[in-house]
């Protein structure tokens, strides 16, 4: 019985994999589990949670769904054991995520780092980005998501609308034409639903969301008795269509405490952002401070540690022009208070107004709001700036004020 049961994780745990669907993702990570650290970019430090923690005997497993040599689909995912919980953190193939020595826009990417770095390139992106350690990853393809899906005999799914589109030039060419309604999708329609992106308001968010969807109901069907006559089969399907550094050892392991402790909640979520344009080309621009907050409650236990992350934070983003920005010379140094607000300019963020404070004697630098100290956190970290303070007083019409001090000479 215990050998059977090893067959059928080794199974669920590749299914997981598939890639088209964040639920093979989620299912896969269920049966891993284990610490993380972090990874280092050349980008400005920012103070981090730490993820992982060994207390917990977790893993987090990076699932890529791969298109031709493209990563279409980015997952993190984890299983707690103890909580009985899945985490899946998805990233939008669109990031914004720009690597020294990689200039063109579409190089910009984090679906580059995996098309020309291929598995360590985006393993080291994913863990810069979000400030955690990556044990293991796990690749399927398109052909290999088909056959795990038909193998397992369709996916019940609710397609929200009626879904048509053709692109020739995609890769590989995409047609997908799915009605609406409850049913049951085989393995080409399921990847069309996974695959389609058009018709949603909110762009490649929207495909995101029926993945997340997709994959709750796909864990379903796989935890369900009627499967068990099917594992055969679908470690063969498995073993032909997956990619990973995860040992049979390791899968047996993480697979019998994934049958023991059932998952009772899979917890979805997006990286945190908004999509915009840059260059003529758009990207979806990530809000780091939240984002490496989110990865440390969902992989880290939820526990601030004093690592630090070379996370991307200090880049352009359209996030930041939504903040405006007062920037004062608290020196006698002419031409601080410009200097600054033309990096905070680069950055998107919306400056108001440049001027000298009242007194020039400041010799730290502080960040202050009267309204937002989120806001205020993001302008400080994006000047290096420790200081930040609450003050109602402040001239309303901006949202930060910042005073350079002689710290910033």
């Amino acid at each position: 019985m215990n050998k059977f049961f090893k067959i059928s994780i080794f199974v669920i745990l590749g299914i997981a994999i598939s890639i088209g669907t964040g639920i093979f993702m989620y299912y896969r990570n269920l049966n891993v589990v284990k610490p993380a650290n972090n990874s280092n970019d050349n980008t400005t430090p920012v103070k981090s949670v730490k993820q992982n923690d060994n207390s917990s005997d977790k893993k987090n497993i990076l699932f890529v769904g791969d298109a031709d040599g493209l990563s279409d689909t980015i997952f993190v995912a984890t299983f707690d054991k103890d909580k009985k919980e899945i985490e899946m953190l998805s990233i939008p193939r669109d990031t914004y995520y720009p690597r020294p020595g990689y200039n063109n826009p579409s190089e910009k990417k984090i679906n580059a780092a995996y098309s020309e770095q291929k598995i360590d390139g985006l393993k080291n992106a994913v863990e810069d980005l979000l400030g955690i350690k990556i044990d293991n990853y796990v690749i399927l393809t398109y052909d290999g998501f088909k056959e795990i899906i038909d193998t397992i005999g369709g996916v019940e799914v609710n397609v929200p609308f009626n879904m048509k589109y053709d692109d020739n030039v995609a890769k590989p060419p995409l047609h997908i034409n799915l009605k609406k309604g409850l049913q049951v999708l085989d393995g080409e329609k399921a990847l069309q639903f996974v695959r389609y992106r058009h018709g949603y308001t909110e762009g490649d968010i929207g495909r995101i969301n029926a993945q997340q969807e997709f994959l709750k109901a796909f864990i379903k069907k796989v935890t369900t008795p009627s499967i068990l006559p099917k594992i055969p089969s679908l470690a063969i399907t498995l073993s032909k269509n997956v990619r990973t550094d995860l040992t049979t050892k390791d899968i047996a392991s993480y697979a019998l405490d994934f049958v023991k402790n059932k998952p009772q909640n899979i917890n979805t979520s997006i990286l945190p952002g908004e999509g915009g344009y840059m260059d003529n080309l758009s990207y979806y621009f990530v809000d780091a401070q939240k984002a490496m907050e989110i990865a440390s409650e969902m992989f880290g236990n939820g526990q601030n540690s004093n690592s630090i992350s070379t996370v991307s934070q200090v880049t352009y983003s359209p996030i930041n022009n939504t903040i405006k920005v007062e920037v004062f010379n608290g020196t006698t140094v002419q031409g601080l208070a410009t200097k600054y607000a033309n990096k905070l300019k680069s950055l998107g963020f919306n400056v108001v107004k440049i001027a000298n404070a009242k007194t020039k004697d400041y010799s730290e630098s502080f960040v202050y709001t009267n309204s937002n100290i989120d806001k205020a956190n993001k302008v400080a970290n994006a000047l290096s700036i420790k200081n930040v303070l609450n003050d109602e007083s402040l001239d309303k019409n901006a949202d930060v004020v910042v005073i350079i001090g002689e710290d910033k000479k």
